[in-house]
């Protein structure tokens, strides 16, 4: 059987403007100030636990604006029996919480650096803490939980210094590097961004993408390992590459490929930059099974509020059977390795 990632939207806002997302960040649009009831979300976890999910990964919003993040990740590895639980900020505050998150049992910390220039910083996300952010990295780093940091790569804006990122990622001792593409389609969805592209000259978001083949091929030449995985059950297929310094590189390349399910059929979106990848709870207790469609997020706040739990695992169970039948379309730069298995 085929499991999704499963994501948490703790909260609705993360108090950063980044161009390329949206103000409720990876759920469809949610009211400001909403944090999601930690009860709850137990409830939900236990509920996607006995489906046979075994990591989740906690995300915004802004988990590190999430008051009760500590006990919520201890009580998600001893109460809930997740062997794996993945915390993901872009806020400085991820370093001052992270001790008290290794010690809770956060088995991945992963943080955001788009930039090594101050400046850059603040125009992408309209913050001036660039400083903060690497002190950030390097308290998770010395926590000794590994640390990935995510690199949205943006044509024209940052692609020039990828590897000096990378370089540093290796000097601080992180354990990956991912760098992702520009979800391109994310302006159709149900919420509108926040401001205007402030920077070159307001250009578009799809003027952002750029395919990372070329990257792929500058890091080939320096790896010492290169492999293909899927980011949990039904992720985009990523090259892998591990650098002399151990530090792994991944590469979430939309063109690669996605999964899509019964939930797709007759989407004006179809195909879609993220698909089915991930199952998400917002931070308002709907279940959404993509990033682009509100009318199709199932809402189980009522279920959650009057302790349903029969109801919750039944609704959790459906939706586990559409990832279960769920078929990967290919792109249009699938890795070779992918093409060499298929043949």
């Amino acid at each position: 059987m085929r499991l999704p990632q499963v994501r948490v939207t703790v909260n609705s806002r993360c108090g950063r403007a980044c161009f390329y997302c949206r103000p409720s960040g990876e759920a469809v649009a949610t009211q400001p100030g909403t944090d999601l009831d930690p009860d709850q979300l137990l409830m939900f976890a236990a509920a996607v636990r006995e489906q046979g999910v075994t990591g989740i990964k906690l995300t915004g919003g802004d988990p590190a604006l999430y008051e009760p993040l500590v006990e919520v990740v201890r009580r998600l590895r001893h109460e809930a029996g997740f062997s794996e639980v993945e915390v993901i900020s872009r806020h400085p505050r991820i370093g001052v919480l992270a001790g008290d998150l290794a010690g809770a049992g956060t088995t991945l910390l992963n943080v955001s650096l788009d930039t090594l220039d101050a400046g850059l910083h603040k125009e992408i996300c309209g913050v001036d803490d660039h400083r903060q952010v690497l002190d950030a990295i390097s308290a998770c780093v010395a926590t000794g939980v590994p640390v990935k940091v995510n690199v949205v790569v943006m044509s024209g804006i940052n692609t020039h210094e990828i590897l000096d990122v990378i370089g540093f990622c290796e000097e601080a001792g992180v354990h990956s590097v991912k760098l992702l593409d520009i979800i391109k389609d994310l302006g159709e969805g149900t919420e509108s961004f926040a401001r205007r592209l402030e920077i070159k000259r307001h250009r578009q978001l799809d003027d952002l993408y750029v395919p990372l083949e070329d990257l792929a091929g500058d890091l080939r030449v320096r790896a010492i390992d290169e492999q293909i995985v899927r980011q949990g059950g039904l992720g985009h297929p990523m090259a892998v590459f591990t650098m002399p310094s151990g530090t792994k590189v991944l590469i979430k390349d939309s063109a690669a490929g996605a999964w899509y399910g019964s939930v797709c059929r007759g989407c004006p979106l179809f195909p879609c930059h993220d698909a089915l990848m991930a199952l998400r709870l917002t931070a308002d207790a709907r279940m959404q099974f993509c990033l682009l469609r509100e009318n199709v997020a199932v809402d189980l706040a009522p279920m959650l509020e009057e302790n349903d739990d029969i109801g919750l695992r039944a609704r959790v169970e459906a939706a586990f059977e559409m990832y279960a039948g769920a078929y990967f379309r290919p792109g249009d730069s699938t890795p070779q390795e992918l093409l060499e298995a298929q043949r």
